[in-house]
């Protein structure tokens, strides 16, 4: 027994939409690209503007710490 009742817009056998889901779908599916391309474009720039600005800074501000006289031999 199914915990779902089966889909009446995809074929029985198989994952493939019905010609009733296709015909649904095809108004929104322009909108539906659009959208997903902004979104994706948003996304990169983002990242494409967060790694830029991070390669930026030389961190020169930043101490960096002194390592103890013992532990210099063993890192050679």
């Amino acid at each position: 027994m199914a915990l779902f009742p089966p889909s009446r817009y995809h074929q029985a056998k198989g994952y493939s939409q019905s010609p009733a889901l296709q015909r649904a779908r095809r108004p929104f599916f322009v909108r539906n690209v659009i959208t997903g391309l902004l979104l994706l474009g948003f996304t990169g720039a983002v990242y494409t503007y967060s790694i830029m600005a991070v390669k930026q800074d030389d961190l020169g501000d930043i101490p960096m710490p002194h390592l103890p006289a013992d532990n210099k031999e063993s890192t050679k």
